[in-house]
């Protein structure tokens, strides 16, 4: 599968993949069998633990893909980050390579898609740039996406932290789920634009559109939300 790096972000970075589709509600025969086939086109996701991570952030991130997508989480058990994603110049991780390493370990009938999660620093190529350091790298289309919560901040407080971690993973699940970014300021597929603070004024929800986009394309329904329930993905 052919996939060429473009960096659409500053913080929150997406890679283009070529990725089949899958199979949407309406290809089933009559609406009982449309609705089990959206049903089964639900991905699972599995967040990886690489390496170094927070892990009282684990349990918010889990609830988090739950609230927003309505999908089956599984947290794995840690990794080791791979030597071969090691960038001994600037001392992180390249993310394409982790996203690589995602993509190996993936096995028939395990997870659709793989999350991973770790506290090192993660950097990949921004247009001149041979080394930018960014907070997420995701695959549009799947299967794998990786954050890191290295700059999140560590100036602010456990809840503060805990919210831009859920934004950040929800944000690169909804590349993984196909979705690219928009400019609408506020809603959780924005181009963070090179700072985290765009994460903070970010509802937690897709925009409509995004939504739409997400439902047909993967054949499921997100549960409607007016607003991200923080109190129960947080505490």
């Amino acid at each position: 599968m052919c996939r060429a790096p473009l960096l659409v972000a500053v913080v929150a970075a997406v890679v283009a993949a070529a990725a089949p589709r899958r199979a949407e509600a309406g290809d089933g025969e009559g609406s009982g069998d449309r609705a089990h086939a959206a049903q089964r086109a639900r991905p699972r996701v599995c967040v990886v633990p690489l390496g170094p991570h927070d892990r009282p952030l684990l349990l918010a991130v889990m609830r988090g893909i739950e609230e927003l997508y309505g999908l089956e989480v599984e947290i794995r058990e840690p990794v080791a980050l791979p030597a071969s994603a090691y960038y001994a110049p600037r001392r992180r991780y390249r993310a394409e390579k982790l996203l690589a390493f995602l993509d190996r370990r993936a096995r028939p009938g395990d997870c659709d898609l793989n999350i991973g999660f770790t506290d090192a620093d993660i950097s990949t190529s921004k247009g001149t740039r041979a080394d930018w350091g960014v907070l997420g790298l995701a695959w549009i289309g799947g299967p794998s996406g990786v954050v890191s919560t290295h700059r999140l901040g560590k100036r602010i407080g456990p809840r503060a932290r805990a919210m831009r971690a859920v934004k950040v993973v929800n944000h690169e699940l909804g590349h993984a789920l196909g979705l690219e970014h928009h400019e609408r300021r506020g809603c959780l597929m924005e181009d963070a634009g090179g700072t985290v603070k765009t994460v903070d004024r970010e509802s937690g929800l897709l925009c409509d559109d995004s939504r739409r986009e997400l439902e047909e394309r993967n054949g499921f329904a997100l549960p409607a939300l007016t607003r991200f329930n923080w109190s129960r993905v947080l505490d």
